[in-house]
């Protein structure tokens, strides 16, 4: 070989090896920190590297400081915590965007409102903050009668006298529920006359026929339509606010449970112009189902800039703590408007339930369910089996997802187990209405509400939301809900219930992936996976089990990219 084809041979093998070096080298390594990969109980490292917003690999400091290129960013966790991005089982995004106008009723310890004259006072001064005009809409949300002194609902005899000329309405903390004043009903037309409709109910002053200003489940369609909707100036706000929080709550997929058409056009205008920062599923609400399913328009299950529409949501019932939702067993309170054998609310009947499941998984998309009640979910269960038969479908590719399954059975945990159904469960209500299920239902019921130790069990993959708005979206005071179920009194609801912090953490990673069925991309952190992190002042798996709602999120990073950071 000659010297100059020698000197060729030298530099060519060089170059080759520096372009692998630069393939190697990472854009970010993050070390010195508890790394939980969500793959195994005992799995924990100290450093991760991500290239091009996927994972490179896991594992010591010492395997992976290899990866270090001239350009790679090294981020020195501090002994903080990295999980995969938080994955929302249920909640509704456009909602929480429209309550910006809304006024918050809550009551402590997230809110301030104790009893109907705060409300009053809440209401006045939203008034006078926003200089709104005689004949303009107040409209709230959050109320809660089991949290105010009065103990009842609030109704229009409260209001008119500081209202006589604004319409008022204000929605139940549960969303299934809502109050107006007399400058409400006479607007949206509802009177004396106005019968009850299919799956709805508008409570009497008692011993009339007049409307007492509380209305219920399908009535609020009645309402619902007519009210305000936000300015096209003030949505790109909205929209930039909402998903902030969504991000300083450690979300990186995030959920709108009921999307009306009107609003995925508004959700495909916004992830068009490239203003989505992380991922965002619609479920297209069952009433739009004739308008886009089967419209070119409209794709299913494939992210457009983030967004796509992830399947079709059915509601069979009501909320247990607004006593609708649809029980075997009577509620053993009073129920307002409900004079005996009070069981709650069918949202849908039988007939029309079972013809909207057949279609549902006649077209391929999946289905989510809202079922609270055990009748609701034995009535779900039954149109199931009915549209397995005569469509002969294998259940278990079908992941349906039952959101809330709140009040359930041992027999049905067992038949989700053999239809493999996803519940998607709520252990919030445990702090929120623990106590007043107990009043309602009684200490066996409330007990086996949500119950993620017999599904663990049962092997079943459950997930657990917030239902924002109903719940702050606060991720942490989920896992710290199902890990202690206790309730506003400090009662233990359902002790037999409790599971780990990592199996609650489970709920919110890996078992959601597999809800949306992308567990082969998010979930855990694994190589070639989306780099999907969020990072926490302290691993919730060593934390005190009382101390896991105080974590805090310092960092939520979305393919690779920071999208929310507390200290910023």
């Amino acid at each position: 070989m000659n010297i100059r084809l020698f000197l060729l041979f030298i530099l060519s093998t060089l170059w080759a090896c520096q372009n692998r070096v630069n393939t190697l080298a990472a854009d970010k390594i993050y070390h010195n920190g508890s790394i939980v990969p969500m793959t195994g109980v005992t799995d924990v490292y100290d450093a991760i590297s991500v290239r091009d917003g996927a994972i490179i690999s896991v594992g010591s400091w010492e395997e992976i400081k290899a990866q270090i290129g001239t350009e790679t960013e090294v981020i020195d966790l501090k002994g903080k915590c990295l999980l995969p991005g938080f994955i929302d089982g249920h909640s509704h995004f456009v909602a929480g965007m429209e309550h910006a106008n809304y006024v918050n009723l809550w009551s402590p310890p997230f809110g301030s409102i104790t009893n109907i004259p705060s409300i009053v006072s809440a209401l006045k001064r939203h008034k006078e903050d926003r200089d709104l005009s005689s004949g303009e809409w107040i409209l709230a949300f959050g109320y809660d009668p089991d949290l105010l002194q009065e103990e009842r609902h609030p109704n229009k005899m409260d209001l008119d006298e500081a209202f006589p000329d604004n319409p008022v309405f204000m929605l139940h903390v549960s969303g299934h529920l809502g109050v107006l004043n007399s400058a409400a009903l006479k607007l949206v037309g509802i009177s004396k006359e106005t019968a009850d409709p299919q799956g709805g109910q508008i409570d009497r002053i008692p011993g009339s026929k007049d409307p007492i200003g509380v209305i219920k489940e399908a009535a609020l369609l009645l309402v619902q339509s007519q009210l305000p909707k936000p300015k096209d100036k003030d949505i790109d706000e909205m929209f930039g606010d909402m998903q902030d929080y969504y991000a300083s709550c450690g979300i990186t997929t995030a959920q709108d449970g009921f999307t009306k058409a009107h609003q995925i056009d508004m959700l495909m205008d916004i992830s068009e112009r490239g203003m989505l920062d992380m991922d965002l599923i619609g479920l297209v609400g069952f009433t739009e189902i004739d308008s886009i399913v089967g419209n070119p328009q409209y794709i299913f299950n494939e992210y457009r800039q983030h967004f796509k529409l992830g399947g079709i949501k059915l509601i069979t019932d009501g909320s247990p703590q607004g006593k609708t939702a649809l029980m075997k067993d009577p509620y053993l309170t009073e129920v307002p408007g409900c004079a005996h054998d009070c069981r709650g609310i069918a949202i849908l009947p039988e007939e029309a339930l079972q013809g909207l499941v057949s279609k549902v998984y006649a077209s391929g998309i999946q289905l989510y369910i809202h079922s609270n009640g055990d009748a609701a979910i034995d009535m779900f269960l039954e149109a199931h089996r009915q549209a397995l038969e005569v469509q002969s479908l294998d259940s278990r590719p079908l992941r349906t997802v039952v959101i809330h399954s709140q009040f359930m059975r041992p027999d049905l945990v067992e038949q989700y187990r053999q239809y493999g159904i996803i519940p998607s469960y709520f252990t919030n209500h445990t702090f929120f209405w623990g106590d007043v299920h107990v009043r309602n239902m009684g200490s066996e019921r409330a007990a086996f509400t949500s119950p993620l130790r017999a599904s663990i069990d049962a092997g079943l993959r459950y997930t657990n939301h917030t239902d924002y708005p109903i719940t702050p979206h606060d991720q942490l005071f989920t896992v710290w809900s199902a890990v202690n179920r206790v309730s506003r009194s400090d009662q233990v609801i359902g002790p037999d219930e409790r599971v780990t912090a990592y199996e609650a953490l489970e709920a919110i990673t890996i078992h959601g992936a597999y809800q949306y069925r992308e567990e082969d991309r998010k979930g855990t952190l694994e190589a070639g996976k989306i780099a999907d992190f969020v990072i926490l002042s302290e691993n919730p798996v060593t934390a005190a089990p009382m101390s896991i709602k105080d974590i805090r999120v310092e960092e939520t990073i979305k393919e690779g990219k920071t999208i929310y950071a507390r200290n910023q």
